[in-house]
């Protein structure tokens, strides 16, 4: 793997985690708006951003092996 191409997967994750991490507040946002408490709500935000990082984690194993 190029140096190249190893600066573009490190890009790749920190976007995917930047991105997962507007998800998960989304999620909390979502919980608060419909009545849970905070602690159900930071838990809720928290299972939808880390379903959302273990589905781009996915892709991006998918997709690794068609980059290099």
């Amino acid at each position: 793997m190029s140096a190249h191409s190893l600066l573009l997967l490190f890009l790749a994750l920190t976007v995917l985690l930047v991105l997962c991490a507007v998800i998960g507040v989304l999620g909390y946002g979502t919980a608060r708006l419909g009545g849970a408490p905070v602690t159900t709500a930071f838990n809720r935000g928290a299972f939808v951003f880390f379903c959302a990082l273990t589905a781009g984690l996915a892709l991006v194993g998918i997709l690794l092996p068609a980059i290099t």
